[in-house]
């Protein structure tokens, strides 16, 4: 299944049926560029009565991005969730951890022009 692009009101509606992938587990982090990297989560869905599934974020167009190695990744407390954000001007940003408003004070941010999701089968 192809990456679907999200706009602001998409991106709220799925962060809440995810429940901002509180208490889920990062999968993976995929560099596909350097302007282009992927995210991946395992999360409680609420529109499968809380069946677990995987949902990978696309952010595209990256100019500024703070990562961590895939050993702190692994074991990163997600009791926070993730924050995402779209606004009007362009920007997307997504981050581990409750920042809104303030995602570039995140332990781990993407800043990029564009955000998708795939919903993917549980990897567990």
């Amino acid at each position: 299944m192809p990456v679907k692009p999200l706009n602001a009101s998409s991106l709220k509606a799925l962060l809440e049926r995810i429940e901002y992938a509180r208490d889920g587990e990062i999968r993976s982090l995929i560099l596909h560029s350097a302007t282009s990297i992927e995210i991946r989560f395992s999360v409680q869905d609420s529109a499968r009565d809380y069946d677990w599934i995987d949902t990978a974020f696309r952010i595209d167009g990256v100019n500024d991005a703070k990562l961590l190695s895939d050993t702190i990744l692994k074991t990163f407390d997600m009791s926070e969730g993730i924050t995402a954000e779209i606004v009007n001007s362009g920007t997307c940003a997504l981050a581990l951890g409750n920042y809104s408003g303030r995602i570039s004070e995140a332990p781990f941010y993407i800043i990029g022009t564009s955000l998708g999701y795939e919903e993917l089968p549980f990897s567990g």
